[in-house]
């Protein structure tokens, strides 16, 4: 292994999917760079996700991993020519380890997700309060790179969105609120209504009611988000509120919805990669959780946060992810969520006039 004198030269961290888990990496991207100051660390993710990296600070080099089996020999080709003392894979699939071995790094560390608790969260109810809470997904990368004496500086993920991200936004929020006669110094509510995951997407009218409500209540400036699946749910909320709203479902791409989320007051949305980007940024979240549970490890890292979920549902979690449909039809575990609820949750992450630090759980 090449080395300085205080540490390994040059280090690769594997994180190829998906969104959240990406962001979540910034802690350990951070205590690697307090570690080893002088070291040039490097972050290799899919095409979609490493615009994002941007706002890594500590990173020296990004890599993609692109489709086409030309393109994958020439980025296996310049990353063998980097000559890594050692590979951190966050993945560790059959896809990374196949590249990690054709790296040859001197060290291997890889995370090791914890899916006998996942399993078993989901498959044995009587279970669950015996079962250990598995640490946050960040804290378990910091594990994974335990062998390179990595420690936590119990601070957040504190992502930093180059300036032209966040002055974009801010000119855009801008022309939205001339627009709709707001104050410019209005505070704005950020809403990811959609999901990847059908059944984590609270009820369309439910959102429409809650918006509403919040308008009515002080948060004038609102904006939906989310990618173009999305779109026609945002359509559908749009066309049910009867007070200007900007709708940019499906219109933004990874820099923009970084500078938007950078730029509000609080973020109201499901377990989702947005609601990661929140908390990284520092946007006090508001957290919807429906077939997944905080205990997943998936929940607002160490950021003003606000979780809403039904607890007492013995169906609760059902997937990991989420499943395409509820496997008992009821979908209480998102139905049972009502209005008054996220309000309430949204009083306490980001209280009008002021607000406060909130740390709380609703159910």
């Amino acid at each position: 292994m090449k080395r300085q004198s205080d540490g390994p030269s040059r280090l690769l961290i594997i994180r190829l999917s998906s969104l959240g888990d990406v962001i979540l990496a910034a802690l350990l991207v951070r205590s690697l760079k307090n570690r080893y100051p002088k070291s040039a660390i490097d972050f290799l993710t899919r095409e979609p996700y490493r615009p994002l990296l941007k706002a890594f600070p500590n990173l020296k080099d990004t890599w993609a991993l692109e489709r086409g089996c030309a393109s994958r020999r020439q980025l296996v080709k310049e990353l063998v020519h980097r000559q890594y003392d050692a590979v951190i894979d966050l993945q560790n699939n059959l896809r990374s380890r196949a590249l990690t071995a054709r790296l040859s790094p001197a060290r291997v560390f890889r995370y090791h997700r914890p899916r006998l608790n996942r399993w078993l969260r989901i498959n044995m109810p009587d279970s669950r309060p015996r079962l250990a809470v598995t640490p946050p997904v960040a804290l378990g990368y910091l594990k994974a790179a335990g062998g390179l004496d990595v420690a936590d500086d119990s601070a957040g993920l504190e992502l930093q969105p180059p300036m032209d991200w966040v002055a974009a936004a801010a000119e855009s929020i801008g022309d939205y609120k001339r627009a709709a006669g707001l104050p410019l110094d209005s505070p704005t509510l950020i809403a990811t209504p959609g999901a990847r995951h059908a059944t984590k997407i609270w009820l369309p009218g439910r959102w429409s009611e809650m918006l509403t409500l919040a308008y009515n209540a002080g948060w004038q400036s609102q904006i939906i988000v989310g990618s173009p699946a999305d779109a026609a749910l945002g359509d559908e909320i749009q066309s049910q509120l009867n007070h200007p709203i900007l709708n940019l479902t499906g219109k933004t791409n990874l820099e923009q919805l970084t500078g938007i989320i950078a730029s509000a007051a609080v973020f109201v949305g499901s377990d989702s990669g947005p609601m990661h980007l929140a908390a990284g940024v520092g946007t006090p979240v508001v957290a919807i959780f429906g077939p997944t549970v905080p205990e997943f490890g998936f929940a607002p890292f160490r950021c003003r946060s606000v979780i809403v979920q039904i607890g007492g549902l013995n169906c609760r979690p059902c997937h990991p992810h989420g499943p395409k449909r509820c496997p008992l039809g009821h979908f209480r575990c998102m139905s049972d969520i009502s209005v008054p609820q996220v309000l309430a949750a949204l009083h306490q992450a980001a209280p009008l006039p002021s607000r406060k630090n909130a740390a709380v759980e609703v159910e």
